[in-house]
């Protein structure tokens, strides 16, 4: 199944960050096709620098289901203009990271089996 994961949340509330990324996790996990989509704050959970010290209120760490993901060779797609503002870039995102736009976006939900959003 094809499922795309929606994350808006990043260090401004890191339980629903830490949600988002767990429920990829889990999707990749079962064997689905997941893409996670990183818009507005949440943009910054692409940052290397910056995903590991991101952790919700008595959650798993982000940090080791963000890099299960990233073995995994998950997408990570990081909304350009979201990233652009908030400083993430080739120079400092994970392996699996890239530039999304919002068309790129609407194209995988409307392709996709499910869409979770965080």
């Amino acid at each position: 199944m094809k499922v795309v994961v929606s994350v808006t949340h990043g260090t401004n509330d890191p339980t629903q960050a830490t949600l988002g990324i767990l429920a990829a996790k889990s999707a990749a996990d079962q064997g689905h096709d997941v893409t996670v989509w990183l818009q507005g704050e949440a943009a910054v959970l692409a940052n290397q620098h910056v995903y590991p010290s991101v952790q919700g209120v008595n959650m798993p760490a982000l940090k080791d289901a963000m890099e299960a993901l990233v073995e995994k060779q998950v997408p990570i797609w990081v909304c350009k203009a979201c990233g652009i503002a908030r400083n993430v870039n080739e120079s400092n995102w994970v392996a699996t990271a890239s530039y999304r736009g919002m068309g790129d976006y609407v194209a995988a939900v409307t392709e996709a089996d499910k869409n979770i959003d965080f």
